[in-house]
Parts: structure tokens; sequence; C-alpha cells
């Protein structure tokens, strides 16, 4: 992969991705999102070490979030479209405000990128709003198809004292 010179399009195909990721999460189109991951795809959410370092290993520190594969997600949404998971009834509404995609790196079967964004999460049963600093980190991998899936997600949580419940839909 080299990060020297990125394409016009690649930056294009790059937001593209992340966008309808963000998008798939605020119209809580879980089949669709679920769809966006690979079967071994990794999602993380490190924690904070002191000031300004995060963990950088999910399998020997504590970590926010941290799921090693597609099943692990879907077990999660499996849970709120069961309605067993009382911290997730009702679901607040969410808007995944991204901006600036970077890509650091591009090849003709992955793609890194990375993008600051603003969760803007609303509580319906409080009607408290909330609101999320991250950076996202993503990972894509073109599938046997050619299809541009999720390999790897990582998820910086600046404000990560937040009076609300994290999840991975309002983060």
């Amino acid at each position: 992969m080299s990060s020297v010179h990125i394409e016009p399009a690649t930056l294009a195909l790059a937001s593209e991705l992340v966008l309808a990721e963000a998008d798939s999460l605020d119209r809580q189109a879980w089949a669709g999102w679920l769809a966006m991951y690979r079967e071994d795809a990794r999602f993380w959410v490190p924690a904070w070490i002191e000031e300004h370092e995060t963990t950088c290993d999910p399998d020997t520190q504590v970590s926010l979030i941290y799921h090693t594969s597609r099943w692990e997600l879907e077990e999660r949404i499996g849970r709120i479209q069961s309605r067993k998971s009382i911290v997730a009834l009702p679901l607040p509404r969410t808007l995944h405000v991204v901006g600036g995609v970077r890509v650091l790196a591009a090849g003709p079967e992955a793609l890194e990128t990375s993008a600051p964004a603003m969760v803007y999460c609303y509580d319906v049963r409080t009607a408290s709003p909330n609101l999320a600093a991250v950076r996202y980190e993503h990972r894509f991998a073109r599938d046997g198809g050619g299809k541009w899936l999720i390999a790897a997600k990582t998820i910086v949580l600046v404000n990560d004292r937040m009076p609300a419940v994290v999840d991975f839909y309002t983060i």
C-alpha cells in the first residue's frame, strides 16, 4: 500500500464507504450495517491510559468495546432487536457527522482511512442530548467478488466520560 499520492476517485470511494456506514447506523439499518463487515472483522474502542494515550493491544489491555468477528456484532444486534437489552429501550436517535475523511493508505485490495466525527445522540427516555467526539479508523478489504468490506474499525472516543450509554451505535 502507498500513501504518497491519493487519486481523487480513491478519496471519493473512501468517503462513500465511511459515510454509508454512518448512515446505516443512524437509520438503524442493522442488516445493511452488518453486511458492510467481513466475517473476521475487528471492531475496537480502546480505553484511555493517560491524558493523551490509549491502549494499544486489545488482547492484553482494557477496551471500551472489543469484538473480533462480525458474529459478535450480530449478537449485539440480536439483543437490541429482541428488546431484552434494558439500556437500549427505547434506542436513542443518532446523527453521525463525519468530516474530513483521509486516505492513509490505498492499494488494489486494501484501503485505510481516518476521519474525525461527532455523534449526536438523543435519549428519548430523558429528552436529553449527548455528544460524542470520535476519530474513526477503518481498514477496508475487497471480498472475493470485489466488494469493499470493513476488515477493521477502531473508534477513539475523545470524551470517554459521557453521561450516556456507550455502544456501537452511539459512537
